[in-house]
């Protein structure tokens, strides 16, 4: 009887070590995470920063960085947002050189923060929850 319990004690560390459930929240940079849906839109030419997936709270996170202005990047999220099927809540300005869309499609709600630290190029920080 002790011999099996040793054995399935072991089987059970192996099995823990190979493998098991991914960390709780991990960052990266480059890339946009796969938790990110693949119809989500992402300016021509964007610079991904860095990222960020924590799947204890169902939320993900990344930065872009587009040279482009504030306005053309805010154009940009309210048309294809809606071409792809999200509902834009809110967007608006919250001061000189930066606007916040809020939207939602199903399980999913998000909100994408903009900024403007230089002529001619913007940044966005999109942050997605899933209910």
């Amino acid at each position: 009887m002790r011999r099996i319990l040793i054995l399935l004690l072991a089987a059970a560390s192996l099995i823990a070590a190979c493998g098991g459930d991914p960390e709780p929240v991990t960052f990266g940079e480059g890339e946009i995470p796969e938790s990110v849906p693949d119809d989500f839109p992402i300016p021509p030419g964007a610079a991904i920063g860095s990222t960020m997936v924590d799947r204890v709270n169902n939320r993900t996170e990344f930065a872009i960085l587009v040279r482009t202005d504030l306005e053309t990047l805010v154009q940009f999220y309210t048309v294809e947002l809606v071409g792809a099927g999200y509902i834009v809540e809110t967007s608006e300005g919250g001061g000189v050189g930066l606007w916040e869309i809020s939207f939602d499609r199903g399980d999913l709600q998000g909100t994408i923060t903009m900024t403007s630290p230089a002529i001619g190029v913007s940044q966005a920080v999109v942050s997605i929850n899933r209910s």
